[in-house]
């Protein structure tokens, strides 16, 4: 080894700068090989998965323009929508009560505010809620629940200015 180094420290100074470029350039391009090119290999991998998910996009976008507008699905609900009056909302309440006949206490339809009082198992309480929702029916504006033992004490207020 001392005579190579010797050797080369003996040599012109052209060729032995010559040499050191030599060495430097592949020094260079083993740096690459060894750090630069997975970079660039996951750069291209993330710009593939990036290109993957703006395609995915793009559908999704076409799909969400392909649907009505907001201002056109409120038009058709608005048309398609009876007006409820105070004789349907009655009769929606009386067939969600006509299911209930042996838990009803009380239903006063002709009074101001309308009420009516239920004696529910604790499991019936949700159901009544998702019943009277679902009908034509005004949902109450104020209701009372009362624990018994046995069972609950359900009081609804339907007020009249509710009714959809």
């Amino acid at each position: 080894m001392s005579e190579w180094w010797r050797g080369w420290w003996q040599m012109k100074t052209i060729p032995r700068y010559g040499t050191l470029a030599a060495v430097a350039s592949a020094l260079l391009m083993l740096g690459w090989l060894v750090w630069l090119r997975p970079e660039r290999q996951a750069l291209a991998t993330q710009q593939q998965k990036l290109q993957q998910l703006t395609s995915q996009l793009q559908l999704r976008q076409r799909q969400w323009h392909q649907n009505p507008s907001d201002a056109l699905l409120q038009a058709q609900l608005l048309t398609q929508a009876a007006p409820v009056t105070a004789a349907t909302s009655v009769q929606a309440v009386e067939t969600v009560l006509a299911s209930r006949r042996g838990q009803l206490e009380q239903w006063q339809p002709d009074a101001r505010p309308r009420s009516l009082t239920l004696h529910l198992p604790w499991r019936a309480f949700q159901p009544l809620f998702t019943e009277l929702a679902q009908a034509a029916a005004p949902f109450p504006a104020r209701f009372r629940v009362l624990a018994q033992p046995q069972h609950l004490v359900v009081q609804l207020w339907l007020e009249p200015d509710d009714a959809p």
